[in-house]
């Protein structure tokens, strides 16, 4: 699984038999809840993932946390 920090949000993103399957990741407790509602295009390549998980969270974007970085 690849993981995100989204603007101080640690997301994650692994490939799936169609596309791709999204998760918030608790880091302190390595835990993983699914996210239905945030859907990645099939097409997406894995290069392009951080800009379309900003594109998404960009409103979460602040002085402390103004990009997205791949973590793991």
């Amino acid at each position: 699984m690849m993981i995100y920090n989204v603007f101080g949000r640690f997301i994650g993103v692994k490939p799936a038999t169609h596309g791709w399957q999204v998760f918030r990741v608790d880091m302190t407790e390595r835990k993983f809840s699914r996210l239905y509602d945030i859907i990645i295009p099939d097409e997406l390549t894995e290069a392009e993932i951080p800009l379309w998980l900003g594109d998404i969270y960009h409103e979460a974007a602040s002085e402390h946390s103004p990009d997205v970085t791949r973590v793991e």
